[in-house]
């Protein structure tokens, strides 16, 4: 077992790592999440995107910008579903992960959290009949069903075709008695009908198991960051474990709700200046990740 990292960082990945409009991760966060695995900060990328998303958007960047392969950074994909360890993704060219081809083995998955492949294609069906070209099937999520704004689509006209395909969802979930078991979550830019066992806290096991597995100390201190209200779960499993935590809230437009540990948003890094007090979504999570790396590990 390692010594425990005096810091450990959970990130939800659409919003605080990978921008909300173009999915690219920037590379200031790239370079600066590097210099973080170099120095044995661990991070756990929880997040409701896809293994082949967590591939090709966030492994393949870090590792082409130097990513240490023994790097304690682990995936935990589809809201808890899905997950690995960065470090048992073999070198070489990263795989497409789609639910058309087999599941590589070091992908590991819950299967008592999948939909139903028949609802899933009834799913699909209610999404070509009402979204246009405004929402698309994310054909890599494994367990979980997503479906997702189209880049560069209006969001006002997405809003709305977002909502009507979610309330038809609904509607088949009832009519197929599966409404106990299953939820319909929509976010900015997708909706996902999940298992109603997934979560960002859930997120959180999945990863205090791989830190044991790999034998990585937990830190002593956690940092959380997310852009929508059930980022906010991370750090209350970890608080309720009595863990000491602090959230980053990288959208706070939508309040901050009270919460038994710290909340940190653009305006409080910029004070100990890190970045600008109006920066949200991928520029508030450069920020944490830079004065993590400047002030705390120092």
């Amino acid at each position: 077992m390692t010594s425990p990292s005096p810091i450990g960082l959970l990130l939800d990945v659409d919003g605080p790592v990978a921008s909300t409009e173009t999915r690219a991760v920037p590379e200031g966060i790239v370079t600066t999440l590097v210099r973080l695995a170099a120095a044995r900060v661990p991070v756990g990328f929880n997040t409701g995107r896809s293994a082949d998303f967590l591939l090709h958007s966030v492994i393949g960047p870090l590792r082409a910008a130097g990513l240490p392969e023994d790097a304690p950074f682990f995936a935990i994909c589809e809201k808890g579903a899905v997950w690995f360890p960065f470090s048992d993704v073999p070198a070489g060219d990263l795989p497409a992960v789609t639910v058309d081809a087999p599941t590589p083995g070091w992908v590991r998955t819950d299967p008592a959290m999948a939909v139903d492949a028949d609802v899933r294609d009834a799913i699909w069906e209610i999404n070509g009949e009402r979204a246009g070209d405004l929402q698309f099937v994310d054909r890599t999520k494994l367990l979980m069903v997503s479906l997702e704004k189209t880049v560069g689509a209006d969001q006002d006209a997405y809003v709305q075709v977002r909502d009507d395909v979610a309330a038809g969802i609904e509607d088949l979930l009832r009519e197929r008695g599966l409404a106990e078991d299953v939820r319909v979550d929509p976010t900015v830019i997708s909706i996902d009908v999940e298992h109603r066992t997934s979560g960002k806290d859930l997120g959180v096991d999945r990863c205090l198991g791989m830190l044991a597995e790999v034998g990585v100390a937990v830190p002593e201190r956690w940092f959380t960051a997310g852009d929508s209200r059930t980022d906010y779960a991370m750090a209350d499993a970890l608080h309720a474990m009595g863990a000491p935590v602090e959230h980053m809230d990288v959208r706070p437009a939508d309040g901050i709700p009270e919460r038994p540990y710290r909340v940190l948003t653009a305006a409080d890094l910029a004070e100990r200046g890190v970045g600008q007090a109006e920066d949200v979504h991928e520029r508030a999570g450069e920020s944490l990740l830079r004065w993590v790396e400047r002030d705390l590990l120092a």
